[in-house]
């Protein structure tokens, strides 16, 4: 058969070709390795479809793509010769949403194992011929063996870089080499209390890693962007995976728990991924109120973000880190003393953002654990960031409204401009 698989427009992203969907490449290895004939189209920077030039189409699509979904919808709900699957987080964390849209099939959960991909090809099929549309909850396997690498002859349409300590730019690449959270973070979907994933963390073996990383090289690639939750937990695997980093001098990027670090070796811990190439860190502060973390179920504290930030600085390990406002319990005085943390620590980057309640994490199922509030059915507009520079909040706490929340917001913008943070 011929499939062509979609990522719908990221309209959320200031650029949204520099990441590939990963997912979706996982997908094609095991379509091509079944004798289908595959294809790939990213809306952002290409056409849809039209009826009849697949024989099933595959679209992946998180929450905040939701609009770029229903225009779908309308699309190929008057078609007549090709199947249309729909799948990914969106799928996965509300599918009922995807009820009556005039998708085929709607796919939950993983689908990249053989067995899925057999049964979605075949219902595809099915609902197509039978006018329905067939709902499959796939099974979640308990390891990660069956995985094949990602097809990435389609990596030329993004541009992403990665600066090393030299200053010399590495054409960069995304890897996902484990699955799973064990931590609680309540405005997560994938942590062990979200839908995504669960607390057990499944790992690609490292000889797999390995595999990848030769495919990777050999399209000229010098610098890896991590997306495992967190890269760092499993010790040993990690220093396998430096180790075949190390060989093959690769730059890379990862995400970034300071209490793991801490746990793990921490200074020497940091030392040794830097010395295998690690220049840059993504770490999730939220806020340097430790109630408010205590609130979120963070599990690290302002003093563990405070320590790593100096061992990262002292090293040379650019620290990225991510703030949000509007968490449960939030006050003014919470919000001050973010502010004052960015701008005494002065992170090599910070990204400013106001909570959004995505279904499928904690906050979302179970609001009135928590303090904070939204005044209206959240429209699906919302589930995503926005333009930078216009980011609305909508949600509030029982001491600030979500017009307080965002007038900080954009005045905290202001200061760290000024401050000469980027941003």
């Amino acid at each position: 058969m011929k499939i062509c698989l979609v990522m719908p427009k990221s309209t959320f992203l200031i650029d949204p070709m520099v990441y590939p969907p990963l997912g979706l490449w996982y997908i094609a290895a095991q379509l091509e390795a079944q004798g289908h004939h595959t294809d790939f189209r990213d809306m952002s920077a290409s056409l849809f479809p039209e009826d009849g030039d697949f024989d099933q189409v595959w679209v992946s699509a998180t929450s905040a793509q939701m609009r770029e979904v229903r225009v779908i919808g309308d699309i190929v709900r008057q078609w007549k010769k090709s199947a249309v699957i729909i799948g990914g987080p969106a799928a996965w964390v509300r599918p009922e949403n995807l009820d009556d849209l005039g998708f085929n099939v709607i796919a939950v959960g993983e689908c990249d194992h053989p067995k899925e991909i057999q049964n979605l090809v075949q219902f595809g099929k099915e609902a197509k011929s039978q006018g329905t549309t067939i709902k499959h909850y796939a099974e979640r396997p308990a390891t990660l063996d069956h995985l094949l690498p990602p097809i990435r002859r389609w990596s030329y349409m993004y541009h992403a870089f990665l600066e090393d300590r030299l200053g010399i730019k590495h054409k960069t690449t995304t890897m996902f080499t484990s699955r799973g959270c064990p931590m609680a973070c309540a405005f997560c979907e994938s942590g062990r209390n979200g839908i995504i994933w669960d607390k057990v963390v499944r790992y690609e073996s490292v000889d797999f890693v390995n595999q990848q990383l030769d495919d990777i090289q050999r399209l000229g690639y010098t610098g890896i962007q991590f997306y495992d939750d967190i890269l760092p937990i499993n010790k040993p695997r990690t220093h396998a995976i430096m180790e075949a980093l190390t060989k093959r001098n690769f730059t890379w990027r990862c995400f970034l728990r300071t209490d793991i670090v801490e746990k793990q070796g921490g200074y020497e811990y940091l030392k040794e991924m830097r010395d295998a190439g690690l220049v840059e860190v993504l770490a999730g502060v939220e806020s340097a109120d430790n109630h408010i973390k205590q609130n979120i179920y963070k599990g690290t504290t302002i003093e563990q973000d405070t320590q790593a930030l100096a061992w990262c600085k002292e090293l040379g390990i650019k620290f990225k880190a991510s703030i949000i406002l509007g968490l449960p319990g939030e006050t003014h005085d919470s919000m001050e003393a973010t502010r004052k943390w960015i701008l005494e620590n002065r992170p090599d980057r910070v990204d400013i953002n106001i909570l959004i309640p995505f279904p499928g994490t904690p906050i979302m199922r179970d609001p009135e654990k928590y303090d904070v509030y939204w005044t209206e059915k959240l429209p699906e507009e919302f589930w995503f960031k926005g333009p930078r520079d216009n980011m609305s909040a909508i949600v509030g706490t029982s001491s600030l409204t979500p017009e307080e929340i965002q007038a900080f917001r954009n005045g905290l913008i202001k200061d760290v401009e000024i401050a000469n943070i980027p941003y």
